[in-house]
């Protein structure tokens, strides 16, 4: 497959100037700099979500999905208007600096005896744990530290074993408490994903759709006891690290209930016949936040590539990693289509990961009017827009509810993706090099920063 330009390379090294010149005559304000930060704390200095190194699981955003309201909107992406409930902006803040990474771990990707080695004598790492990720043709070893801080021993490793060693990133859920607005249940039968299937060409009865399809996600723990996933084949499996609680979330279940909800339910989704795999890597810190680091995330795809899925979603974003990058790499080499969520932090920030690598396919989000979601990020490596915005999902309690996010838009690109290869109107290739794919041009002409390629019109039928 002719792979894509790279895009947003990963730095590693960090510069650091020689002592004396002018670093010499502005000592005094440099520590003066340090000692607000001893006596203020990380209030003067913790990063948010545009920052490198910011982690996130690309959630709903805790307005209930109801952002519409008058007002305009532009192919820029400009202000969806006003409208919707109104945002604390504590439900927003980031987690500590101590949540972003593993501080007292790093990673090793495929790193020879010498190189583990050369870490033993230089700063007494210890091994922890050693993951052999035999569907993806990778070792993964994760290294314990003792008196030196994670970054500042992967700039020493890595003068000498360049490309080996990683931090161990967290990706983190940044959603207010109330992601989704819960409306009660619906009539037996309904269809609350008729409007936006309808929007996508997609066959409003949809029970045979999906029929010899394996398709995978990385999210959060699938309630397998609400009504319309009851009869689903759903096959969930946990990869929360020993000695951590599974984090308890709506996320997983509103996607799973997106692409598997059966026929006859209050819920029908959008490829109820596939079989779903289900991975769960997300985990509560003491903080009480949640998370899933490096770690759990390469074993859960290690596992879905093993399993036999073909298109994998990931609704969650963050910052660049080497092992996560080298992992998504070898699943694409093996056929594996991944889609992840363009983030919700908007139109002025960084490219978020795994999203903007070049061997995954990244999803924003659309309102039902085809407005891009207000909040989206936007660059060059968007490739497709799908429904994200107000989208009816179901709760762990088997409630109906609506959310937004770019999160929504994954599972929609994942069955297009999926039916459309199944029934040889595109193949994974076509998707992700976009000119054969018939799409909605809703931007700027050509593939832009907001919408992509635009939104996918490939006629799926569904046959029996």
């Amino acid at each position: 497959m002719t792979q894509r330009a790279a895009r947003y390379p990963i730095h590693t090294h960090t510069y650091c100037p020689a002592p004396g010149g002018p670093w010499r005559l502005a000592a005094w304000p440099l520590q003066l700099a340090l000692a607000a930060v001893l006596v203020l704390g990380p209030a003067v200095w913790a990063p948010g979500p545009g920052w490198p190194g910011y982690a996130y699981a690309d959630d709903g955003d805790g307005d209930g999905g109801a952002d519409g309201g008058a007002g305009s909107s532009s192919a820029d992406g400009g202000s969806a208007g006003s409208g919707g409930a109104p945002i604390d902006p504590l439900d927003l803040a980031p987690p500590v600096v101590a949540e972003q990474f593993v501080a007292t771990e790093l990673l090793a990707l495929n790193p020879s005896p010498a190189a583990l080695q050369r870490a033993r004598a230089l700063l007494g790492v210890e091994v922890i744990e050693r993951a052999g990720l035999g569907s993806l043709g990778l070792q993964v070893v994760r290294l314990g530290l003792r008196g030196v801080d994670a970054q500042t021993a992967q700039d020493v490793l890595s003068e000498r074993d360049p490309n080996v060693f990683a931090l161990h990133h967290r990706y983190t859920l940044a959603q207010a408490a109330a992601a989704s607005t819960a409306r009660g249940g619906a009539a037996p039968g309904g269809s609350p994903l008729a409007p936006l299937k309808a929007s996508l060409g997609w066959p409003v009865q949809s029970a045979s759709c999906g029929k010899g399809l394996v398709l995978g996600m990385i999210d959060t723990a699938v309630a397998p006891r609400v009504e319309p996933l009851q009869q689903a084949r759903v096959q969930s499996r946990s990869w929360v690290p020993p000695g951590r609680n599974p984090l308890q979330d709506d996320h997983g279940t509103a996607v799973a209930a997106l692409l598997v909800g059966q026929p006859g339910t209050a819920y029908e989704g959008l490829v109820p016949a596939a079989r779903l795999l289900a991975a769960a890597p997300f985990y509560t810190l003491n903080s009480g936040n949640g998370s899933a680091d490096v770690m759990g995330l390469v074993k859960s795809l290690d596992w879905l590539v093993q399993q036999g899925a073909r298109v994998v979603g990931m609704s969650l974003a963050g910052p660049g990693n080497e092992v996560l990058d080298a992992a998504l790499r070898r699943a694409r080499e093996r056929g594996v289509t991944v889609v992840a969520a363009a983030g919700n932090q908007g139109r002025a920030a960084a490219p978020v990961f795994p999203a903007a690598y070049e061997q995954v396919l990244a999803a924003t989000a659309l309102h039902s009017s085809k407005r891009v979601y207000r909040r989206a990020n936007q660059g060059d490596y968007i490739d497709y827009a799908l429904p994200g915005a107000d989208v009816p999902t179901l709760t762990r309690d088997g409630q109906q509810a609506v959310s937004s996010g770019t999160s929504y838009a994954v599972p929609f690109l994942v069955a297009l993706v999926a039916q459309s290869g199944a029934e040889r109107l595109a193949q994974p290739g076509d998707w992700m090099s976009g000119g054969a794919i018939p799409s909605e041009d809703l931007g700027q002409p050509g593939k832009d920063a907001v919408y992509g390629h635009g939104l996918p019109t490939v006629a799926v039928r569904c046959p029996a």
